[in-house]
């Protein structure tokens, strides 16, 4: 999976502080056409827990597109697309009904609204 032009490469640490926050998430593994919707309970600056539709495996490639919420936003609302990799599967025996996907962040860029391509 290359970076593509505008990726900014996600900071590494040991343990990143986490944020939590509740807004949705689109996922899809990486090369597949389908989105699955989810939702995210906290996020680092390395990488995102969300509750998932549809469960992926660890090592999965993954592509992730949400809005940050206005408090965390500097600028205007602005779409976080990001690629990273499934680094852990909470399945729903441990939760309430929905497993919940931990993700790395590898790569992210910003999309504003009216300045680029719907879907891509």
């Amino acid at each position: 999976m290359g970076a593509h032009r505008g990726d900014v490469p996600a900071f590494k640490s040991q343990r990143a502080h986490r944020y939590p926050i509740r807004v949705p998430v689109r996922y899809r593994s990486s090369g597949h056409k389908e989105w699955h919707e989810g939702k995210i309970e906290n996020i680092s600056r390395s990488g995102l827990l969300f509750e998932a539709e549809h469960a992926v495996a660890a090592d999965t490639r993954v592509e992730m597109r949400f809005f940050l919420p206005e408090t965390m936003s500097v600028e205007h609302p602005a779409e976080v697309v990001c690629r990273g990799k499934i680094v852990r599967t909470v399945p729903t025996s441990e939760r309430r009904g929905t497993p919940a996907l931990a993700a790395t962040i590898a790569t992210y860029r910003f999309r504003r609204r009216g300045l680029s391509r719907h879907g891509s």
